[in-house]
């Protein structure tokens, strides 16, 4: 047992057992115990979508991360007391007597730590949601990389549940950033959770005497995370005007953290007619839906983009809503991808999984210029694959998703590959390539508009060194990280630059044709 999460194996008090049939409301209990408390009915509600048929309510110890924030927040107000804590835990199974010994972990669908802070001084008595974590809404195209393993006592039983952690701010010691990082931290970090006294005391650094109730600036952000050693990509927005805003959108950068595993922060400008003056807020967007019938990409490339050069179709493009977290209203929203504007965010962030150096809009810009590159060396491939390849390249119908990974689990996919006629790869190919490779990747996977979205398929992919830093004003190291492509029926892997122009070096292939995307 750590520190960090000491909290959730706390022995606890059980208070009830409520079995959440007809009549229980949970609106009832939410406005008895804990009053006007939006991101609470969140939270029920969610519970409810599971069909939850039980609860279990128990009084904890404040232990760990819960007791370090209660010291920090004393320091700040010397009358300051923690009032109560609860853990609520919402189960698939009708618990009788109070009993949850037996059950097993896909029972839990969800639990919730809720925390009472009270500061007469100033007039503050309220609760809030230390942590929540539910298990992945079971829909197929809500697409959630890399949940955590979250481990929890209930009723002296040891219970595992998958998920993405939500916090809440309560303004004392921790605002919307600290929330938000701790949330997309706790599954990238080694540890497997962040405590508020850290996050602090690195934004400290920064900006010394900060309050931490009143959040973090940039800076302190940037601070946070390169003291935790996670590769990022960032923008600030607040100097760009709107043409530099529109050559930079928010999204191509919030959807990459998504499909490099490590997440993004979303900071924006509040507009409501109930403010009385201009507010920030800043959320984590940790997944993403997929609509495989959706008609803008096609649309877009045929209709409303010839010869602006684009060169390929994202796969950000069959994203209708990001997934995400809003401490003001609970765990696990969809938020659509283009609803807050452009002219709103002021900032994004994109993290990397740890061990990756550059982002995923760099490697899908590498990945063009090199699958230009590789042209030449495959005009005059018989493969009808490669032929088509060749006629979308140019027609710029080629789709792009950059996935990172380690480079053992792209061997295991490599592995594991079935082409539309069976065939798989020679398992000695895998074996030296395992050989070859560094401990992360960028695999940019290469498919079409009539492959990627209903088929959830691809000609290959392009991939690449993701240790190493880039230099973007250096040709050279762009072209040190390229590994290998593969494709229908050819592997190429890079060779000497002659005349200007790389020179590839092909290797065959067993397989011949389409294969499936990674997936995790």
């Amino acid at each position: 047992m750590t520190v960090l999460d000491k909290h959730r194996k706390a022995d606890g008090e059980v208070l009830a057992t409520e079995l959440l049939d007809p009549p229980f409301s949970f609106f009832d209990f939410v406005e008895d115990r804990f009053g006007d408390h939006n991101s609470l009915r969140r939270v029920f509600s969610l519970a409810r979508s599971f069909n939850a048929k039980s609860m279990v309510l128990e009084r904890i110890e404040a232990c760990g991360i819960i007791a370090e924030e209660n010291e920090d927040i004393l320091s700040f107000y010397p009358d300051f007391l923690q009032a109560d804590l609860l853990r609520l835990s919402f189960w698939k199974e009708k618990i009788e007597e109070s009993v949850v010994t037996g059950l097993a972990n896909d029972d839990l669908v969800g639990y919730v730590i809720v925390k009472n802070d009270k500061i007469e001084s100033e007039a503050i008595d309220c609760w809030h949601v230390f942590e929540a974590v539910f298990a992945k809404y079971p829909h197929d195209h809500n697409c959630v990389p890399c949940p955590q393993t979250y481990r929890l006592t209930v009723d002296s039983c040891s219970f595992e549940i998958q998920g993405v952690l939500y916090c809440q701010q309560n303004q004392l010691n921790k605002a919307c950033a600290q929330v938000a990082l701790r949330s997309l931290l706790s599954r990238t970090l080694p540890e497997g959770d962040i405590s508020y006294r850290r996050i602090n005391q690195i934004a400290d650094s920064v900006n010394p005497g900060f309050l931490p109730g009143e959040g973090l600036s940039v800076p302190q952000i940037r601070k946070i995370l390169q003291d935790f050693d996670i590769g990022f990509n960032d923008v600030d927005y607040t100097d760009y005007t709107d043409e530099e805003r529109k050559s930079l959108p928010y999204q191509k950068y919030a959807y990459a953290g998504l499909e490099s595993g490590g997440g993004s922060l979303v900071g924006f400008r509040l507009a409501g007619r109930d403010l009385s003056a201009e507010g920030k807020h800043i959320i984590p967007i940790y997944g993403h839906t997929f609509n495989k019938d959706t008609w803008a990409p096609d649309a877009d490339v045929v209709y409303f983009r010839i010869g602006e050069g684009v060169g390929y179709v994202p796969s950000e493009s069959w994203t209708s809503s990001f997934l995400g977290h809003d401490d003001n209203f609970g765990p696990n929203f969809c938020i659509p991808r283009l609803y807050i504007g452009n002219d709103k965010v002021d900032y994004v962030v994109e993290i990397f999984k740890r061990g990756v150096l550059y982002g995923g809009v760099q490697a899908e810009a590498l990945g063009l210029n090199i699958l230009y590159s590789l042209l030449p060396s495959l005009i005059h491939s018989t493969s009808r694959w490669i032929k088509r390849l060749l006629t979308w390249t140019i027609d710029q119908r080629v789709v792009f998703r950059a996935q990172a990974l380690s480079g053992d689990e792209y061997i295991h996919h490599l592995q594991n590959l079935r082409d539309w006629l069976g065939n798989s790869e020679r398992q000695e190919m895998c074996d030296l390539l395992a050989t070859e490779l560094p401990e992360m990747v960028w695999a940019v996977e290469i498919s079409t508009p009539q492959l990627f979205p209903a088929n959830e398929r691809k000609l290959g992919e392009i991939v690449l060194d993701a240790t190493q830093r880039l230099e973007l004003e250096d040709d050279s190291s762009l072209n040190n990280v390229f590994i290998l492509a593969r494709l229908p029926g050819i592997y190429l892997f890079g060779g000497d630059v002659s005349e200007g122009k790389p020179q590839f070096t092909p290797v065959s292939s067993q397989i011949q044709s389409h294969t499936e995307l990674i997936t995790f």
